[in-house]
């Protein structure tokens, strides 16, 4: 069986996927899957920004939501901000490796902090793996875990070996926030669209806007907020955009997480 593993980490900020720290988190992956006895996957990787777990789970969900590979595909992500326990942590300690499965039959992997697994609305549970051991877990530590998941393709997640307890209350996700931010400068966010907004608060920054059926549908040099790409189900994100420009640039280069406030 081929797998696709989407692997989705918060190594470089300014290195993005050219970032050493993925090119040797790939190695290992295809180490313990040969290891295995099984074929080299394919491995996509996705850089996010330093510890921000809004987006890192904004991404877990749209990649793994959106996928018709089922079973094939595998979403592994390290956004490990170590927030859990401020105090010196023992061994390089951290948050806690989980997995959940999605209805489509895609599972996702990875470490337990913040808002990583909130947008995915599944059932978390731990995996039985060590927390701490290194500096650099998600290449040293959390490979194995990954592997062994893949060798449980298909059998149910309920009997998979290294499957723990489930977790209870897993954090919302924020109400009006800034989800992620796109290439071109658009604000992917989780506010309700409503026709009667006027202008846009983010960074201490307010602008008029005008809201919409589409990104296009204002004139070049127009800021819109309107239905955009992204979404899984019935759950779908508004976009604040600047037609010709970029929102994100407009707004001071806001992050996932921030506020937005709408008039």
């Amino acid at each position: 069986m081929s797998f696709y593993i989407d692997f989705i980490a918060d190594y470089g900020a300014k290195t993005g996927c050219d970032d050493l720290a993925f090119s040797e988190v790939n190695r290992r992956l295809l180490e313990e899957f040969s290891s295995r006895n099984m074929d080299f996957p394919l491995i996509k990787n996705l850089s996010v920004r330093a510890f921000n777990t809004v987006e890192t789970g904004f991404a877990v969900a749209q990649i793994a939501y959106n996928s018709r590979l089922g079973k094939n595909h595998i979403v592994y992500h390290n956004t490990a901000p170590r927030k859990d326990e401020l105090a010196a942590r023992t061994n390089n300690a951290g948050e806690f490796l989980a997995v959940a499965e999605l209805a489509n039959g895609v599972r996702v992997i990875g470490v337990y902090g913040g808002y990583t697994f909130s947008f995915l609305g599944a059932p978390v549970y731990r995996v039985k793996c060590a927390a701490d051991g290194s500096q650099f877990r998600s290449r040293d530590v959390f490979p194995p875990c990954v592997a062994s998941l893949a060798t449980h393709a298909d059998k149910p997640l309920t009997e998979w070996e290294l499957l723990g307890e489930q977790v209870q209350d897993v954090p919302s996700v924020p109400k009006d926030i800034v989800c992620s931010v796109d290439g071109y400068g658009n604000i992917k966010t989780n506010v309700h669209l409503q026709d009667s907004i006027q202008s846009i608060e983010i960074n201490g920054i307010s602008l008029s806007v005008v809201t919409g059926a589409g990104i296009f549908s204002v004139a070049d040099g127009r800021l819109i907020f309107a239905p955009g790409s992204s979404g899984w189900n019935e759950y779908h994100f508004n976009e604040i955009c600047l037609r010709g420009g970029s929102a994100a640039q407009a707004f001071n280069y806001p992050n996932p997480g921030d506020k937005v406030t709408v008039k």
